[in-house]
């Protein structure tokens, strides 16, 4: 039985930099292709594989400039598994102010577009000062919304959140959650 995903993911192909500063320069550089993304992560097809559980920086190459974010390596697809691409999922650990806003802006899945098609055809007027990724980070923000009010954790708040417990709830609740009554 497998864990759903905590975040919504698209997909997008975004050139990708892993790196690992040591004293004076770079411990570990190499280049890879984001196969998806999400708020909370994304998933790299890469022809290397690092291990699960290594703290690296993740700089996305986004159109308005990169976006470095300190990360870590959740899981591994080896070589040789013929259901998935070879690759490293990555999860956001520390996502600063600036690094939340751009990817808010930037996160765009396909109903969002919809939304914004519809929109801009009923006020064109509003096309150029309201733009697509203005409408991403509103839309992303109330979704985040409905999910603190229901007791969850933002999505890209700085340290990512522990996954879901798979049997009985903690009576202790999580930094940032509320019991539901």
């Amino acid at each position: 039985m497998s864990v759903p995903r905590r975040y919504e993911r698209i997909e997008i192909e975004l050139p990708c930099r892993l790196y690992i500063p040591g004293e004076g320069g770079l411990r570990f550089e190499a280049f890879c292709t984001s196969e998806n993304l999400g708020l909370g992560g994304l998933f790299v097809t890469s022809s290397f594989l690092l291990r699960a559980g290594l703290e690296l920086y993740v700089e996305l190459a986004l159109p308005d400039g990169p976006l470095a974010i300190r990360s870590r390596i959740a899981h591994v697809v080896p070589h040789g598994d013929r259901a998935h691409p070879t690759g490293m999922g990555i999860e956001f650990l520390d996502v600063d102010a600036h690094g939340r806003e751009t990817l808010l802006r930037y996160f765009t899945p396909s109903r969002y577009a919809a939304f914004y098609d519809l929109f801009v055809a009923e006020f064109p007027h509003l096309r150029s000062e309201v733009p697509l990724r203005d409408v991403s980070l509103v839309l992303n923000l109330w979704e985040e919304w409905k999910i603190r009010s229901e007791g969850g954790p933002l999505s890209t708040a700085s340290g990512a959140p522990p996954p879901p417990a798979l049997g009985g709830g903690d009576p202790e609740q999580p930094r940032g959650t509320r019991a539901r009554r």
